[in-house]
């Protein structure tokens, strides 16, 4: 059983995905409540009024504990192995409903949430007003699903690097330099980046000076969404989509890009993004709709305390967007009624709270809850006409489809070594002497989120994917509690799991705080490891290593046949991280794991 509700700030319904028992239970609970006829066919039980009232007392009780105690709930277990879990996003609630464990949909609902974020933005809405985005909602959530059970690298929540040698990478470069220069004749397209995927592999990237850097949770979700599209056939696919960008970075979390997608010969991808409208609009609307959500909740709690900040923090990004539309002197009838619009609003707003803030009076509390609605949808449509509706995004598909000719032509005599490298990137078979009784590893360097393993299917005779998903769940469920290393046995084999921090050096560096252990005090209980669903490695760096930059971050998992002694997995962890360092040229240290 699997299903998925979001509701906005009203309760209504905007979107749902479930799953055939998912459907069957719920033609049950709309019978026994007399919802439906007892003829009713599957889009009389779906219906969104139906799904409130069966729904609605369960998001009402979740409502109130956010809005009075701030305090929600984060998961419910129900008779029937069934279980709730619950996340909020600027006022939207999504509820997950499943079979599995807590952990998995909280994992689940996490990376809905993420997918969300790239394909509507801050506007949340959008899911309804915009069916299209609704779908491919849907395809990114079933592509998830299917990878998550089979492909090592989305499980881990990495991405897979194509290994090949020094002079294939330079020929890629130069070749994705040159289809970013070319993108540079269009005035639209001066900040771009290209990018060559392998099937599932992610091969090579170029981005232009000016260009934001991407995240790793940026490329991982590339590759996912490149592989939902229905095949291409030489095609191009055009969206729009908002990535994150460094988190570091000035304007992460909303970055608009129009993204071009190309099927080429031999199964190799070219991805072009470039990016969409002026980033100091995007960055100041985004922070606003957080500022609006958090002055509203606090209002809503009756916080007079935090309430001055939150609205202080609101003016603040209320400026920045109407200082960034001065100066990006949009050349357009409809921004500037919308940017009228919403200063107007704001002002009528704003002077409200001040006259709150001066007299104390809750009578303007009411006042300004009537004001709130028209003030988020002038943000709203402000949002839509800055970074939605995008004029550019078809004109230039004819310099994209000579960008594609162009790749293909030179990647031509290499295109059947790269699919057959793709199938098979890394073997474990001419490492077994100088490791014997290693079966399998998994090394992932967190700062880029790229990974190294073997294939399982191909070089594992002696273990399954379930082994390695089961290895992979109980180190996960050790780290949320603070544990860095963990070494195991089951009654075939011995396993161990390692992270540590360097330097930008490749130096290894210890921990000036550890993250508390105590049950009660878990790591980010609702963050489970991983860069979608929460930047929980980010998350571990600033734990550990409080007001300092530039530390890295890995992760390697190892299986050894049960007969290895754990002094021996421990010498195979050490020469194990320096071994794929000279694999892979990349500058890293040797582990220190004792």
């Amino acid at each position: 059983m699997d299903g998925l509700l979001i509701f906005d700030q009203q309760n209504d319904v905007i979107y749902t995905k479930f799953n055939e028992q998912m459907k069957t239970k719920l033609h049950e609970l709309a019978l026994e409540q007399e919802l439906v006829e007892t003829d009713a066919v599957e889009k009389d039980f779906l219906n969104p009024n139906v799904l409130i009232q069966i729904f609605s007392p369960i998001i009402a009780s979740q409502r109130i504990m956010t809005c009075q105690f701030d305090n929600s709930y984060s998961s419910l277990e129900c008779d029937g192995n069934i279980n709730f879990v619950f996340e909020e996003f600027l006022g939207f609630v999504f509820l997950k409903i499943g079979m599995n464990s807590i952990k998995d949909l909280q994992r689940s609902v996490g990376v809905c949430s993420c997918f969300i974020k790239r394909i509507c933005g801050p506007d949340i809405y959008l899911l309804k007003t915009m069916p299209h985005k609704s779908e491919m909602l849907t395809k990114l959530l079933l592509t998830w699903d299917r990878l998550y059970e089979t492909d090592q690298a989305v499980r881990m929540e990495s991405v897979e690097h194509l290994l090949v040698n020094l002079d294939l990478k330079n020929i890629a470069q130069k070749t994705l330099e040159i289809a970013t220069e070319n993108l540079k004749q269009d005035p639209h397209s001066q900040r771009s980046h290209a990018c060559l995927f392998v099937r599932n592999k992610f091969f090579s990237m170029f981005s232009s000076k000016q260009a934001q850097e991407l995240s790793p949770s940026d490329i991982l979700f590339i590759t996912i969404f490149i592989q939902s599209l229905e095949s291409l056939e030489k095609k191009i696919s055009t969206n729009l989509l908002f990535l994150q960008g460094n988190v570091n970075g000035s304007y992460a979390g909303c970055i608009p890009h129009i993204v071009h997608v190309s099927q080429l010969d031999n199964d190799i991808i070219l991805v072009l993004l470039i990016e969409y409208g002026n980033l100091q609009v995007a960055s100041g609307l985004y922070d606003a709709f957080f500022a609006m959500h958090k002055t509203r909740n606090l209002q809503m709690q009756n916080d007079v305390d935090g309430l001055r900040p939150a609205f202080d923090k609101l003016e603040s990004s209320v400026k920045h967007v109407v200082e960034a539309l001065k100066k990006a002197k949009f050349n357009s009838t409809d921004i500037d009624n919308s940017t009228k619009k919403f200063v107007s609003r704001w002002d009528v707003l704003k002077k409200k709270y001040i006259d709150l803030f001066k007299n104390c009076d809750k009578d303007l509390v009411v006042t300004i809850e009537s004001n709130l609605p028209g003030f988020v949808e002038a943000l709203k449509e402000l949002f839509r006409v800055t970074c939605i509706e995008c004029n550019s995004r078809e004109h230039g598909i004819q310099r994209v489809s000579e960008i594609s000719s162009m790749v293909e032509g030179r990647l031509l005599e290499f295109g059947e070594f790269l699919l057959v490298k793709s199938q098979q990137n890394f073997t474990l078979g001419s490492y077994l002497e100088e490791f014997p009784g290693l079966v399998h590893f998994i090394h992932i360097d967190r700062s880029t989120g790229r990974l190294i393993a073997p294939n399982i299917a191909a070089d594992n005779p002696l273990i399954t994917a379930n082994k390695i998903w089961s290895m992979v769940d109980f180190s996960r469920s050790y780290l949320q509690k603070g544990h860095m290393s963990v070494i195991w046995k089951d009654t075939a084999f011995s396993y161990s799991y390692f992270l540590w921090f360097e330097d930008h050096n490749g130096c290894p560096m210890k921990p000036k705080e550890l993250p508390n252990t105590s049950v009660q005090t878990t790591i980010k209980p609702q963050v489970v490891p991983g860069i979608l669903s929460g930047e929980f490695y980010q998350w571990l760096i600033e734990v550990c290593f409080p007001k300092q930059s530039k530390v890295k971050c890995f992760e390697l998992y190892c299986v050894h046949l049960g007969l290895a002694s754990a002094s021996c997995v421990l010498e195979h962890n050490r020469r194990l991280a320096a071994t794929i360092t000279e694999v892979t040229g990349l500058p890293a240290g040797i582990i220190d794991v004792l």
